[in-house]
C-alpha cells in the first residue's frame, strides 16, 4: 500500500491553512490582536449587535473560549457587552468606534492576504476552488451534524 500525504486534499488544504494562520496572525499581532478577535470584529461590523451566545456559534467556539475573547476585546475598547432589552440574562456586544475603525483596517489586510493567495488563478479558477471548499465544508458539517445526533441518542 504506497501512503503518499501528497496525493491527499487535506494535507494540502492543511498546508495552505497552516500559511495562511500564519501569515493573517503576523499582520494582526501589529494590530495588538488575535485572529479570534478579528473575527469577532469582522463579525460585529457585518451583522451588528450580536447576542454573545449567537457571536459564539458564528465563531464555532465554546462558552469559556468566548468569555476570554470578549473580556480581553473589553479591555481594549474594541467592543462595548450590555444587556439585553426583553432578556436581562442575555449579554449584546456591540461594537465601539476604535473598534469599527481597527476592523477596517484588518479588512484590508484580508484583502491582501486575499490577493497574495490567489495570485495566478483566473476568476474562473478562484470561483470553483470556493465553490468546492463549500462543498467540502457542507460534507463534513452534515457527517458531524449526524455524528452529534448519535452521540445524544447514545446518552439518553
Amino acid at each position: 500500500m504506497n501512503r503518499e500525504m501528497d496525493e491527499f486534499v487535506a494535507y494540502h488544504m492543511g498546508l495552505v491553512t497552516h500559511f495562511i494562520h500564519n501569515t493573517h496572525s503576523h499582520k494582526l499581532s501589529d494590530y495588538d490582536v488575535t485572529r479570534a478577535q478579528a473575527k469577532a470584529l469582522y463579525l460585529l461590523s457585518r451583522f451588528g449587535d450580536l447576542t454573545q451566545s449567537e457571536l459564539q456559534k458564528r465563531l464555532y467556539i465554546k462558552a469559556s473560549t468566548m468569555n476570554g475573547i470578549v473580556e480581553s476585546m473589553l479591555k481594549k475598547d474594541l467592543i462595548i457587552r450590555s444587556l439585553s432589552q426583553t432578556d436581562r440574562r442575555t449579554k449584546v456586544i456591540s461594537l465601539t468606534a476604535s473598534g469599527a475603525e481597527l476592523e477596517e483596517k484588518l479588512w484590508l489586510e484580508i484583502i491582501n492576504l486575499e490577493k497574495d493567495l490567489m495570485e495566478g488563478f483566473s476568476k474562473e479558477e478562484q470561483s470553483l476552488i470556493i465553490s468546492w471548499l463549500k462543498r467540502m465544508k457542507t460534507n463534513l458539517e452534515e457527517k458531524s451534524l449526524k455524528k452529534s445526533k448519535e452521540k445524544e441518542g447514545e446518552t439518553e
